[in-house]
């Protein structure tokens, strides 16, 4: 099978672009016409796929801003690979721009693609052009460049080395193999750890085998600082948990807020430690998740999207009355 993905213009592309977009959006799903030429088109970078016989099959479109959309395939051309393509040129063209993060608004049929793809669901399902949508986005590698040459020196290859060992995403299906994940994060921070989880679910945060690992790391590092984020205390003081009795016993190493009701939209449960690791299930009522041990770029933006709850929570008063 013969497909080449091109990044084209919408000028010079206008009539293949509008082809597919009519056939899929408009004929097949019943999208309006004027929902999908909302005047962003002359601004985007658009990605354009073609047969071997020079038919265009499938398309996307980069707007300034890091959305990528008007994702879509040909019927008869789809499970071939072709949509993963079209993501791909788009994220490439997004590195090209110097862009850090990417978002979209995936339809939720698509969204088990677009987790394949590394994208990270936002928020709670909303409707758009009258279909369920869901925001998702992704942070992007920052590209390495060498240094030029200045006469100092130069980090050694061995320790990039090192690095990138850990540097390998996982995916971690069922609870069992969630929780696996889980207890293999436990034991790498070595400074802070951040969890964010909307009712610190006893199933993964109220267990020994997690709870030891983050009390041994709070008492032999004198600056270890964990944070925890929750949604409601409810079911963490009516059923007791383990963690929560730790925190009681390091007030001065643990501490725990709770988001304010008009901030708690966010279904993720994720944990991130030293600015470089994570683990993330994208829906605390799914267990499904992903972890990488070296990826500070989406460490990073988890714990930007972290700091800035943790900024507008407060301590949760009944937690104090819970008992040891």
């Amino acid at each position: 099978m013969q497909v080449h993905v091109a990044v084209v213009e919408w000028d010079s592309h206008q009539h293949e672009l509008s082809l597919i977009r009519q056939a899929v959006f408009t004929e097949e799903q019943g999208v309006p016409a004027h929902l999908d030429l909302d005047g962003q088109d002359a601004v985007a970078d658009h990605l354009l796929a073609i047969n071997g016989a020079g038919q265009p099959i499938g398309c996307a479109r980069l707007l300034p801003s890091g959305q990528i959309g008007r994702m879509a395939v040909m019927p008869r051309w789809r499970r071939r690979g072709i949509g993963s393509r079209l993501l791909a040129k788009a994220l490439e063209a997004a590195k090209a721009k110097g862009l850090t993060w990417v978002f979209l608004h995936a339809q939720v049929s698509a969204q088990p693609f677009y987790r394949e793809h590394g994208f990270l669901r936002i928020g709670e399902e909303f409707m758009e052009a009258g279909i369920p949508h869901l925001a998702m986005e992704l942070a992007l590698p920052i590209p390495f460049q060498a240094p030029e040459a200045t006469g100092k020196p130069m980090v050694r290859e061995q320790q990039a080395t090192s690095a990138s060992d850990k540097a390998e995403l996982r995916q971690h299906h069922g609870e069992g193999d969630c929780l696996r994940a889980l207890r293999s994060v436990m034991v790498e921070p070595r400074r802070d750890v951040n969890i964010y989880s909307p009712y610190l679910d006893h199933l993964l945060f109220s267990r020994d085998d997690v709870v030891d690992p983050l009390s041994q790391f709070a008492r032999r590092a004198p600056l270890a600082q964990l944070n925890i984020l929750i949604h409601s205390s409810d079911l963490i003081v009516s059923r007791g948990h383990r963690l929560l009795a730790l925190a009681r016993r390091l007030e001065n190493k643990i501490e725990i807020r709770r988001v304010p009701d008009e901030l708690g939209s966010d279904a993720s449960s994720y944990v991130t430690w030293d600015n470089h690791g994570y683990w993330l299930m994208p829906d605390f009522r799914e267990y499904e998740a992903m972890s990488n041990f070296y990826d500070p770029a989406q460490a990073n933006r988890l714990n930007e999207r972290f700091g800035y709850l943790w900024q507008r929570s407060a301590p949760e008063p009944e937690l104090r009355l819970l008992p040891l």
